[in-house]
Formats: C-alpha cells, sequence, structure tokens
C-alpha cells in the first residue's frame, strides 16, 4: 500500500475516533449531537486534517524530462520569456572557471544569456540531465549543458557540468539552485 493512502486512512480512523469521542461526550452531558453535526465534524476534521498534512506537489522524474526539453528548445529558439519561466523567481546560480566563481540570481543569468546571443551565430544548446534524486518538491540532478556557436568566425564551445536543484512551482519544474564548472573549448 502506498505511503499517502496508509496516511490517509490513519487521519480516516483518527477522524472516526473524534466522532465517536463527540457522539459520547454528547451522551454523557445529556446533550447529544445531533447526527447531521457529528457527521460535519467528522468530514470537518478529515478535511482540516488534510489540509494540514497534505505533502507538497510532488516532483517527478518526467517532470525533469520536461524541464530539460523546454530548456532546450526555449535556448535553442533564443525565447528569453521562456527560460525566465523556467527558472525560479529566487534561483542561484553559481558558475566556475578557472578557479574564479561567479554567483548571479536569475535576472543576472538572463542578462548574461542575452547578452552572450547577441555576440553569437548559428547558435545550439543541448542539456543532458542524469542521476536524478526526487525528494519530495524538489528533485537534485546532474545537468551537463553544451552549448556552441559561431563568434568572429570561430566555433565556440561551451560545456557546463552541474549539481542542479528543482522545485515544483504549479505544474512546472524549475531550476532554484546550481553550482557548475565551466569549460570553453
Amino acid at each position: 500500500m502506498k505511503h499517502h493512502t496508509r496516511n490517509m486512512l490513519k487521519k480516516t480512523a483518527t477522524a472516526s475516533v473524534l466522532t465517536a469521542a463527540l457522539g459520547t461526550l454528547g451522551k454523557l452531558t445529556g446533550k447529544p449531537f445531533g447526527k447531521g453535526l457529528s457527521l460535519g465534524l467528522f468530514v470537518g476534521a478529515l478535511g482540516v486534517q488534510t489540509l494540514i498534512t497534505a505533502p507538497a506537489y510532488a516532483i517527478s522524474e518526467s517532470d525533469i524530462t520536461r524541464f530539460a526539453t523546454n530548456m532546450s528548445q526555449a535556448a535553442n529558439s533564443q525565447n528569453i520569456a521562456q527560460i525566465s519561466r523556467l527558472i525560479a523567481d529566487d534561483a542561484i546560480i553559481s558558475l566556475s572557471r578557472n578557479g574564479k566563481t561567479t554567483t548571479l540570481d536569475k535576472e543576472g543569468y538572463l542578462q548574461l544569456l542575452q547578452k552572450s546571443w547577441a555576440k553569437a551565430s548559428n547558435y545550439r544548446y543541448h542539456i543532458d540531465v542524469t542521476n536524478i534524486v526526487v525528494a519530495g518538491n524538489q528533485a537534485r540532478a546532474q545537468v551537463i549543458t553544451t552549448e556552441t556557436w559561431t563568434q568572429d568566425g570561430k566555433p565556440v564551445t561551451i560545456k557546463t557540468a552541474s549539481r542542479a536543484t528543482l522545485s515544483q512551482v504549479g505544474n512546472n519544474a524549475v531550476l532554484l539552485r546550481s553550482v557548475g564548472q565551466v569549460t570553453v573549448d
């Protein structure tokens, strides 16, 4: 039996005990609760317990795969608005190269991306996501991105190997944190 189903059964049993206790209390005080009130208290208690303990919207490996596909399509079409939707507003992106580290927020990363696109022609983006570990509404994964373009008549390739944390926001996975090592060819 799945963990969520077991928890729901426990909550239902707890609410049933609560209803029985209320009925007994009514009999002891000589003021019995009506069936409608007892049922209303039961349903209300069950609903409150479910709302209080309901798990956050869970993320799945397929959500991460969909994120990678969406990110690839957005980057290859240079759609900054779509990329913006795939990055959490409070995202932190840390990039290291040759012993120097730069930490960017969402806006800083988007500006860097747009500056790179402005100088490049034949831009191509590829993302590979592996080693996905899901925990509730977040997932950690190994992400390797490869960006290629032509700049001043010369081919440029940038590979970034990152450990990323993605979070579920509504029905979409978004990048929350990324710590990456950049190599330029």
